[in-house]
């Protein structure tokens, strides 16, 4: 049987999960293989489940359990099913684009029949690898995460069989041969029923071999059994289940009864024990620990004799008969709307549909830094791009450097963070920058094809800001769109730096430019910059100019100053890293020239000292801070350096100043004079870069010459002295922004270059191809 030709049936069994049910339903308009059908098991539940069903009348089977069992509940779908392979899922999972293409591809292999893949757990709060290619013995010891076959082949436990297991959330078989053994034993009411069933397909012959990707995203939803998230369970039910299933699958493999004895009293006392430490740490109450304990004792003996003298409760066999012999088509799931629906957030739920004149797309951003973890000026830009994105109903995956190889969902974006490794490219190790760099782009490169293989990936966007996507774009896998912005080397032309690490970071810069499928600069004044730093011709490239936008806080938040109140204690704020690109020694030098003439001036400065790296410390041997208070003492009063700021701290600063300052040398765009006129406050900045295309000099705000402290100075004391073109700049520059740089309205301009980036790829790959034909013809 070919891929094409293999049924699915989707098997859900829910009680009271309404909620997630509904994501996952909205997930499912989405995937890439199309062959199959869903049966929803419901149990007896108590909310509007069935309500909720009742839209997907005609495309859902709705079935019901009559208890809360789980392996009853699956039991019920596989009799019901009509495809070639059943696959089960958690109604609080969200699968991958190409989850069931892949298990379609692995179920080619006619002697395959079991098989599931990865699960990663994605709440923000807890981020962690599931499951991933795992085994268990039949002493039921597990080893749920391996990074391949080969880990652990020589497995760590005491039982004498060992084999591959799947995780019930992710797990598919061949219906005939999952009715053959019965279907699940209905004594497993909530866990290890998907060991099981896999320990006794394997012990009747079965091939069952998870897989390392097939992905599912998994958002841990409350049950009846356990608080999600949480160490409140019934897990006295886990005990009596991992206790049977010692006995039945240990005695099957041929295990002493001594080990059998003694794995069971561990899995007891382990839970004994764990209740007196969550007793001692306070998250029980000293009534409650011995309620645990006496669950757990009653449990675990009801384990024992049910294991020991009692058969196992599978499928009764008239039942099983009926079943082999049942045929025809499935019911399918996906209808002509399901391209044009926008994906889902597995956090919240599903969002209302909105107006989508195309199919969403699927897109990759690369970025180094990331908030929440890390924030810095192309961090919170790709950011902002991921929720915009989102907003217009795409599906973002972000990746980007981490401590561990983790999965989140945050601000409408799978977030995948990557380890560093420094495993490759050792001809570079004496140039950090520049080797550290293409240790990472090659890591990002690696998860992309990944993406590209789960959820099928369609373009990769990258800053050109330490070459996050260089080696996908060499590699030709996929489109890369390449965010043009301040960069290495013209940083270091800036400000004079001739190191060799620098210089060849500068050349891979160039490289990467000339290679990148399309150009997206944030203004004209970048792409200008590009074609002098970097040589690019502008004609010859392929580009859309993208301005920066920033998501609207709400009116309630916008703090325009009040023109009538007394003018004192006025507010001038700077945000960014301190070193000289930014201006940061033209303000300081403002600062006291502005307080002889402002007395009631105060200024707040916030942002990293970057002295070391821009030189100024070995030239002066001071930071900046030292500087101004060294240079200018009798005006360190009035200003305060508060160093980085988190997001809500930056958010304040915005809401307190009266007045925002960045005369910054040259910014490609500018994001932080959006960020201000977003909180309704003026703005002063240079003319330089891409900053007159933020700031309407005049309007929203001043603009002076770069590194002119006496204009500057002029600009600030002219606005500090006049209340009414304080407001009236500051809300113009709201208006300006909600007119022209919202994240919807960068959003939508990337959407369109990333179009454009796809269809010219795909032409040029189509040209390869009838280029290679002819040469062999």
């Amino acid at each position: 049987m070919t891929i094409a030709e293999l049924t699915f049936s989707l098997i859900v069994n829910t009680i009271d999960r309404a909620g997630p049910l509904r994501t996952l339903l909205r997930s499912l308009e989405h995937q890439s293989y199309p062959h199959f059908e869903v049966i929803v098991v419901v149990g007896p539940t108590r909310d509007d489940t069935l309500e909720m069903l009742s839209e997907y009348d005609g495309r859902v089977r709705i079935l019901r359990c009559p208890g809360a069992n789980l392996s009853q509940s699956r039991n019920v779908g596989l009799l019901a099913a009509h495809g070639d392979i059943v696959a089960f899922v958690d109604d609080d999972a969200v699968p991958g684009y190409r989850w069931l293409e892949q298990l379609a591809r692995l179920f080619a292999d006619e002697t395959l029949d079991a098989t599931g893949g990865a699960v990663y757990l994605i709440h923000p709060s807890t981020p962690v690898v599931q499951h991933r290619i795992g085994i268990a013995s039949s002493l039921a010891e597990q080893v749920d995460v391996r990074a391949s076959w080969l880990d652990d082949i020589v497995p760590p436990g005491k039982g004498r069989r060992w084999l591959g297991r799947m995780m019930g959330t992710n797990m598919a078989f061949r219906r005939q041969r999952l009715l053959e053994i019965g279907g699940f034993d209905e004594f497993f009411e909530w866990v290890y029923d998907d060991t099981d069933v896999a320990s006794r397909l394997s012990n009747a012959g079965g091939i069952v071999h998870p897989a390392a990707e097939a992905i599912m995203y998994h958002v841990p939803a409350s049950s009846r059994n356990r608080v999600a998230l949480s160490y409140n369970g019934k897990w006295w039910i886990q005990t009596k289940s991992a206790i049977y299933y010692c006995i039945k699958n240990g005695l099957a493999a041929g295990d002493a009864y001594r080990a059998i004895a003694l794995r069971c009293l561990h899995l007891a006392h382990g839970h004994w024990l764990w209740s007196g430490q969550l007793w001692r740490e306070r998250r029980l109450t000293l009534c409650q620990m011995w309620r645990m304990r006496f669950h757990e004792v009653g449990s675990a003996l009801g384990g024992a004799i049910h294991g020991l003298v009692r058969p196992r409760r599978l499928i009764p066999r008239p039942a099983l008969e009926a079943a082999k012999l049942t045929t025809g088509p499935i019911q399918a799931y996906q209808n002509v709307d399901s391209p044009q629906q926008p994906v889902v957030d597995p956090i919240e739920g599903y969002r209302p549909a909105i107006s989508m004149p195309n199919a969403p797309l699927r897109i990759c951003l690369l970025s180094s830094a990331y908030p929440p973890s890390q924030v810095e000026g192309v961090g919170r830009h790709t950011n902002l791009m991921a929720r915009g994105l989102f907003a217009c109903g795409h599906a973002v995956h972000v990746i980007t450097r981490g401590e561990r190889d983790q999965v989140s969902f945050y601000d409408g974006a799978y977030v995948h963070q990557i380890a560093p490794r420094l495993e490759r490219y050792d001809p570079y190790r004496s140039f950090p920058i520049l080797y550290h760099s293409l240790n990472h782009s090659h890591r990002a490169y690696e998860r992309v094809r990944r993406l590209m293989l789960n959820d099928g990936v369609q373009v990769v966007d990258s800053p050109l800001w330490q070459l996050d996507g260089l080696v996908t774009c060499i590699s030709r896998a996929v489109p890369v769109v390449l965010r043009l912005q301040t960069a290495v080397r013209q940083i270091a032309t800036l400000q004079g730096n001739r190191d060799p690490d620098t210089r060849l970071t500068g050349e891979m810069e160039a490289a990467f430019v000339a290679r990148a499928d399309y150009l997206a600069p944030n203004s004209r004044a970048t792409l200008q910059a590009a074609q002098d730093v970097y040589g690019v011709s502008i004609v010859e490239m392929p580009y859309t100019i993208v301005p920066h936008g920033v998501e609207p806080v709400p009116d309630s938040e916008t703090r325009p100053f009040d023109a009538t109140r007394r003018s004192q204690d006025l507010t001038v704020l700077y945000v960014g890293r301190l070193e000289k690109r930014k201006g940061i020694l033209d303000f300081l030098d403002a600062i006291p020239r502005v307080r002889a003439k402002v007395s009631y001036a105060r200024f707040i400065i916030a942002g990293a000292d970057n002295s070391w790296h821009d030189g100024f410390q070995l030239k002066t041997g001071m930071d900046y801070p030292t500087y101004f208070s060294k240079r200018y003492p009798d005006a360190a009063s009035c200003v305060t350096f508060t160093g980085s700021v988190d997001e809500g701290q930056l958010r304040a600063l915005y809401q307190s100043c009266d007045l925002f300052v960045a005369p910054s040398l040259y910014e490609s765009f500018g994001l932080i004079y959006l960020e201000a006129m977003n909180y309704a406050k003026p703005v002063i900045g240079c003319r330089a870069g891409g900053i007159p295309e933020v700031v309407d000099h005049g309007v929203s705000g001043l603009l002076v010459e770069p590194e002119a402290p006496l204009a500057l100075t002029e600009a600030i004391v002219s606005l500090l002295t006049s209340p009414s073109r304080l407001r009236e700049m500051g809300l113009a520059g709201r208006q300006r922004l909600l007119d022209q740089f919202t994240h919807i309205h960068m959003a939508r301009s990337f959407a369109q270059a990333y179009r454009a980036a796809i269809a010219g790829f795909n032409a040029e790959s189509e040209g390869r191809a009838d280029s290679e034909q002819e040469h062999f013809a």
